[in-house]
């Protein structure tokens, strides 16, 4: 497979360099973790200015946390300058042409009057060091709110991509309701308690704060407290501003908190009104979005119903219908609706091969068959194969079919029976594959296969084979060669386990003094193919003989690695051939200890 190409990170030659001619894809790993890195600071940066602006709170660990939020905002119109943009299909990478379109684009002129430092340059007409000239900083840092836009930059984009996620929204929404919450909760606080930029921070006595209870449920009358004991307390206050907001935006209030002035009944009627509009844009949002995400969910409840509504008009009997309806039961568990087969057919099909050889490379390899063949046969193989689920005891086969497909299995199992017997032949897994001899070779289906639980299978038909074969002529012929070889060694198999099979429900043949000849003649068996089965126990009574056998015994497991059959006695199967004795003249071989056997295959 070819090496995936990629663009290099910095045209530098040096350390040094690479702080200037370094440049970042808008959508790479950086960008991307920038961006969220971004939106964090900005919401940290809008809850912070209405807090401090209206809560006249100027302690040094807030301004360090603004001065720093402002360095990252500096930060960002380094980064915008080095970001690639395409032209033509090509990614512009070089320095001065980055550069140029930040500075001809709408964002520059947006970040540079967000980032003015209007709070150091007033400093030079304010009395610098006093309280008031801090609490007027807060008050000038406002206009740096319009960092807001920013996450609204942020996700539209995330949403233009069709694979933005329900989390996003969920996002998306807490946040504009911390933005929005705090906002108003500072607004409301402002309006009952402001001393101005010279006054020590008081609250009016015809205001909401009048009357508030307290935890321990003492009513206090906030206006008429110091202004040491209000900032002792803005925790308290703040969150009482908070609670009013949301009973009020979310509902028409319970009242404990209420308005007491005009102006205050004036705000709290716009922020019932934008309440309305802000939490029902939320709500109808998220309701929409877990409607769309059930909508494959309703489409296929339509096509069972469709289903069960054709089944009972053609009076289909209801264990047959049981078995339809568990199958599409189990399709949806294991993939929601969707079509596998029909989810790349808009992909170039160059495209489409390397998804494909991507998702199916690792079946094919274990097909001893296709082991060797090409990546352009294997690919065209990849891209062929379509997925297939089985329900428990389906048949994938049924012994005497023509076969027209190879399957791989990728989940669950597959049990094979090659006789009538209840009990399988043998069984396959993931990894396993059968079918080949049958769509390559052209041969009718030796066995039944059964589905033992829910498995999926890959499947790949003969007329996709044949194509690929077509395409490629020098990998067809290595697998017809592995095919064919693999089919006899399959034969030889299947004859040796018939053979066993024979010997474990046989009776044992007595033999009378006769020849061996007329017991051939009797048994069927064919010359040069006989075996003797002499039972161990008896051996002894001709000690010249159990040595010759024993000798023989154990040059043919060497050779046949099977010959030990376990009956009431321990007998040994031996080749008459390889046995030299005159059976007429042995006295042993004349004796009640020998019976003739097919041979048995050891390979199976």
């Amino acid at each position: 497979m070819a090496e995936k190409t990629t663009l290099p990170t910095t045209l530098a030659e040096s350390w040094q360099e690479r702080l200037t001619k370094f440049y970042l894809i808008p959508e790479g790993p950086f960008m991307s973790k920038w961006e969220q890195f971004l939106v964090i600071a900005t919401v940290i940066n809008c809850i912070m200015l209405p807090f401090m602006a209206a809560f006249q709170y100027t302690e040094k660990e807030a301004w360090i946390v603004c001065y720093f939020i402002d360095l990252v905002f500096l930060a960002d119109i380094y980064v915008r300058f080095h970001i690639a943009y395409l032209q033509n299909g090509f990614w512009v990478v070089f320095p001065k042409e980055m550069a140029v379109n930040y500075l001809q684009s709408r964002f520059f002129i947006f970040d540079v009057i967000a980032n003015i430092p209007i709070d150091l340059i007033a400093m030079g007409w304010i009395n610098k060091g006093t309280t008031g000239a801090q609490i007027a900083l807060t008050l000038i840092r406002l206009p740096k709110l319009m960092r807001l836009v920013k996450i609204f930059m942020y996700f539209s984009r995330v949403e233009k991509k069709l694979h933005a996620s329900f989390i996003g929204q969920i996002i998306k929404f807490l946040v504009y309701l911390m933005v929005a919450t705090n906002a108003v909760a500072c607004c409301w606080f402002a309006l009952a308690c402001n001393g101005g930029i010279d006054v020590d921070l008081n609250c009016s006595s015809s205001s909401w704060v009048t009357s508030i209870k307290i935890a321990a449920g003492e009513i206090i009358d906030v206006s008429s407290e110091t202004p040491e004991w209000i900032k002792q307390n803005l925790g308290f206050l703040y969150i009482r501003s908070l609670y009013w907001t949301v009973a009020t935006m979310t509902t028409t209030g319970y009242g404990d908190v209420h308005a007491v002035n005009d102006i205050e009944r004036m705000f709290s009627i716009l922020a019932m009104l934008f309440g309305i509009f802000f939490y029902g844009y939320i709500s109808g949002t998220i309701a929409s979005t877990l409607s769309n995400l059930d909508s494959r969910r309703v489409g296929y409840q339509q096509k069972m119903t469709a289903v069960i509504q054709y089944l009972n008009g053609r009076e289909l009997n209801k264990d047959m219908q049981q078995r339809v309806i568990q199958y599409y039961d189990y399709v949806w568990e294991r993939n929601r609706g969707i079509d596998a087969k029909a989810l790349f057919v808009d992909l170039p099909t160059t495209f489409k091969s390397e998804v494909a050889m991507s998702l199916n490379n690792s079946i094919i390899e274990k097909a001893a068959i296709f082991r060797t063949c090409s990546e352009g046969f294997r690919r065209m193989i990849a891209i062929s194969m379509k997925l297939y689920l089985f329900t428990a005891n389906e048949y994938v086969v049924h012994i005497g079919d023509l076969g027209l497909e190879m399957y791989f299995i990728t989940q669950g199992r597959i049990d094979i029976f090659a006789t009538d017997s209840k009990r399988p032949t043998s069984s396959l897994i993931e990894g396993g594959h059968f079918g080949e001899y049958c769509a390559i070779l052209d041969y009718r289906h030796e066995y039944d296969a059964r589905a033992v639980c829910h498995t999926d299978i890959y499947v790949l038909t003969k007329e996709e084979i044949e194509a690929a074969f077509i395409a490629y002529p020098e990998d067809k012929t290595k697998v017809l060669a592995e095919t064919e070889l693999r089919y006899q060694q399959h034969l030889a198999t299947k004859k040796g386990r018939k053979a066993l099979q024979q010997i474990d429900i046989e009776e044992d043949i007595i033999l009378s003094p006769v020849n061996f000849s007329a017991l051939r003649r009797k048994t069927s068996i064919s010359p040069g193919s006989g075996y003797l089965v002499a039972d161990d126990k008896l051996l002894s009574a001709n000690q010249d003989f159990a040595k010759k056998l024993h000798s023989h015994r154990t040059s043919m497991q060497t050779e046949y690695d099977l010959i030990i059959k376990s009956t009431s006695h321990k007998s040994i199967l031996i080749p008459e051939n390889e046995l030299k004795v005159d059976v007429e003249s042995n006295p042993v071989l004349n004796s009640e200890i020998i019976s003739d056997r097919r041979p048995t295959n050891v390979s199976g």
